[in-house]
């Protein structure tokens, strides 16, 4: 039997400075990770944003793509659409001023957006587009890219991790406290049934929340598989790993 294809990709929103420890941590397991930046994001304190040399830095290291954010990580339902027009392309053209590369893959802000805004991505020249809806192995529409996993406990999986545990209302608590665990239980999946698996999140989060441990257990988890692919959410478009 044909051992059914299992694909991870990771990535990393707002463009915080500690998205470099992140990067560190992803090196250590040879996991690739897609950095989405704002570069003016007006809900980072300025000493917070990672700032051009960073982002230099971290777009130079092997496994790491950078995404557009919008210029300001302002909410695009809430701006009118020439101003999300703007934000989406002058986002996209300081970062590529800044690392002096193209930049293909995009992220909606706090994953909000319209179908106007679908196309305007679209017209400024990516070729995919990440939402925060969880809980897929598949990625669906290019420009409405799905995933599967947040770095975050999220208190409205109830019904999902019960049919995570099979039922069994003690592993379904475990996979309810602690993200780590549902992460894992995800992969275990991805590996059974085929299919792309992405992990995501915020590393100014993982940091507040005090769960770097968390993150790298599941790092150790998933990586080093010689059958699974690991790629950047750019490659999924570019190469059809979707």
């Amino acid at each position: 039997m044909t051992p059914r294809r299992t694909v991870v990709t990771t990535s990393w929103d707002d463009g915080h400075r500690l998205d470099t420890a992140l990067a560190d941590l992803l090196a250590r397991y040879d996991v690739p990770g897609t950095f989405y930046i704002a570069p003016r994001n007006v809900e980072l304190r300025p000493a917070d944003r990672l700032p051009a040399a960073g982002i230099r830095d971290l777009a130079a290291r092997g496994g790491v793509e950078i995404g557009g954010h919008t210029l300001s990580h302002l909410r695009l339902p809430l701006i009118d659409d020439t101003s999300a027009r703007e934000q989406v392309a002058l986002g996209k053209i300081e970062l590529e001023n800044i690392i002096g590369a193209p930049v293909v893959s995009f992220c909606y802000p706090r994953g909000e957006y319209r179908a106007v805004h679908v196309r305007q991505v679209a017209q400024a020249g990516f070729r995919l587009a990440r939402t925060v809806r969880r809980s897929s192995l598949a990625t669906g529409p290019v420009m409405e890219m799905a995933t599967t996993v947040n770095a975050y406990a999220h208190r409205v999986d109830v019904p999902l991790v019960l049919r995570l545990a099979g039922g069994r209302p003690a592993r379904a608590a475990q996979l309810y406290r602690h993200w780590d665990e549902l992460a894992i239980r995800w992969f275990d999946l991805c590996l059974e049934r085929g299919g792309v698996y992405h992990l995501w999140g915020h590393s100014w989060e993982v940091d507040a929340r005090g769960d770097w441990a968390r993150l790298e257990r599941v790092l150790a988890y998933i990586s080093g598989r010689p059958d699974v692919r690991y790629v950047t959410n750019g490659t999924l478009a570019e190469a059809g790993a979707a």
